[in-house]
């Protein structure tokens, strides 16, 4: 019968612990970064609610120059830490700008959406996007917007 001494006893189950312990760990970091991307990161992405105080106007084609209608947007965080965003509008048609004053700041605040017909517009129903996009470009949050033109 063999002796077996006392160092010999602890090796094996020894390395077991560890090999157990980097399992876990490498489990736990791929669940964590799983939870960090379906999140957004930590802290690095805004998220921002748009709250329109209408989200319809209708406006009239003027003979000449241009008519306008101010809109109050209200930009609230969401999600993340705050920082500067930059107010936009998209699916604008011919002969109608939107502008922001202020065009961009930290939230929360809120800025007046200015939109301007000339005359020439074309009378139709339109769906702006009104966005409001973070320091890297990209959108943070977005509401519709409905715009009438009309023929006077």
């Amino acid at each position: 019968m063999k002796k077996v001494l006392r160092d010999e006893l602890g090796v094996e189950p020894l390395a077991m612990k560890i090999f157990a312990g980097i399992v876990l760990l490498v489990i736990g970091l791929g669940i964590g970064y799983g939870v960090y991307t379906w999140a957004g990161g930590w802290a690095t992405a805004i998220k921002c609610n748009l709250g329109l105080e209408k989200n319809t106007t209708t406006i009239g084609i003027p003979d000449n120059g241009e008519n306008t209608n101010n809109i109050r947007v209200d930009i609230s965080i969401a999600i993340g830490t705050a920082e500067n965003v930059t107010l936009d509008a998209t699916g604008k048609p011919q002969g109608v700008s939107v502008t922001f004053n202020p065009p961009r700041s930290e939230p929360p605040f809120y800025s007046y959406m200015t939109v301007k017909v000339d005359n020439t517009a074309t009378a139709g129903n339109y769906v702006l996007t009104i966005l409001a996009k973070d320091s890297k470009g990209a959108t943070s949050g977005s509401a519709p917007f409905n715009l009438t033109i009309i023929a006077q």
